[in-house]
């Protein structure tokens, strides 16, 4: 009996650039906020949308650079 293959490793230029992509999006968003905040004068601290995104965004990207499969 052979040994199992073992799986191909995932593309990893491809995963940089989705994150790259995913990343320009949010920095977007976080360009836009505040304008959209000041623009309709919704009272809310642009912050409280932006912490978030940035801290997640910050987990699901070290998570994604660092995930090896088994």
């Amino acid at each position: 009996m052979q040994a199992p293959l073992p799986l191909p490793a995932p593309p990893v230029r491809r995963l940089r650039l989705c994150l790259g992509i995913a990343w320009l999006v949010i920095i977007a968003k976080c360009l836009a906020v505040p304008w959209a905040v000041a623009r309709w004068q919704i009272p809310v601290n642009p912050g409280w949308v932006i912490v978030p995104t940035l801290i997640f965004a910050a987990v699901v990207t070290l998570l994604a650079l660092t995930h090896r499969e088994a």
